[in-house]
């Protein structure tokens, strides 16, 4: 997304304020870029998403309160257009994230700034070729919003339970999965409407995790999701039955 300047909107994402700073410093110098915002951890990263609407997103992954890794399959959904740059100093991230965790490119720490800038110019011209929409039909507002906030509720103990199933990548596509769908429906329920058209737009590979996730929700609280629950599982895209890493 580029802004009034035509300049691509970038967001520094790291716990260190002096790395913030030196990158910040070199790309305000850069022809093409704008530096709308900064955050120090993944929480504030999603917020500052929402605020300042950027096209490209500087990461870090190794961070307090919520790691990059965290913060990329919850993005994917809530901004599936955001072309997200890991710079880290942990060389190889990319071989070591499931499908759903992956940046769309990576930079070490350490190596200079001048690869961050080239990849940067790289990701400009490289727009996303994995979107996929994901349609949920005519649902009535009143129960798909009692739905998104029975999710609110079960969310702690799913989210233990992927925790300690290793499948916390597929619960936190599934967070951004129902964080995208909040806005459209609380516009809805605004507006009056008894009955809403909902789709959102999210990657292939969160909407694969998402899926997996909502499936490994127990019939119990399944039921408690209806009809979203039901929705999602119709129109997010299959698993492939194969527990990807990223492609090298």
């Amino acid at each position: 997304m580029a802004g009034v300047t035509g300049k691509t909107r970038v967001l520094i994402v790291d716990d260190k304020a002096d790395i913030r700073s030196i990158v910040a410093t070199r790309l305000r110098i850069e022809p093409g870029f704008d530096v709308v915002g900064e955050a120090a951890n993944g929480a504030e990263a999603i917020a500052r998403v929402g605020e300042v609407k950027p096209a490209i997103m500087i990461l870090d992954l190794q961070m307090p309160v919520m790691s990059g890794e965290e913060v990329i399959p919850i993005l994917r959904s809530l901004s599936p257009a955001l072309r997200i740059l890991v710079f880290s100093a942990y060389a190889g991230a990319q071989q070591r994230l499931r499908a759903s965790e992956c940046p769309d490119a990576e930079v070490r720490k350490g190596t200079g700034l001048a690869p961050l800038v080239k990849e940067l110019h790289l990701l400009v011209e490289r727009a996303p070729t994995d979107l996929v929409r994901v349609d949920l039909g005519i649902v009535e507002v009143e129960h798909a919003q009692r739905a998104s906030h029975q999710w609110a509720r079960l969310n702690p103990k799913v989210r233990e339970l992927a925790v300690e199933s290793g499948t916390r990548p597929d619960f936190l596509a599934l967070v951004g999965v129902f964080l995208a769908l909040g806005e459209p429906l609380a516009a809805a329920a605004s507006a009056g409407w008894r009955t809403s058209t909902v789709c959102f737009t999210t990657r292939l590979e969160a909407g694969r995790a998402a899926r997996r996730g909502l499936t490994a929700i127990d019939e119990a609280a399944g039921v408690l999701l209806e009809p979203l629950r039901s929705r999602l599982l119709a129109a997010l895209p299959e698993d492939p039955e194969t527990n990807e890493r990223c492609a090298s």
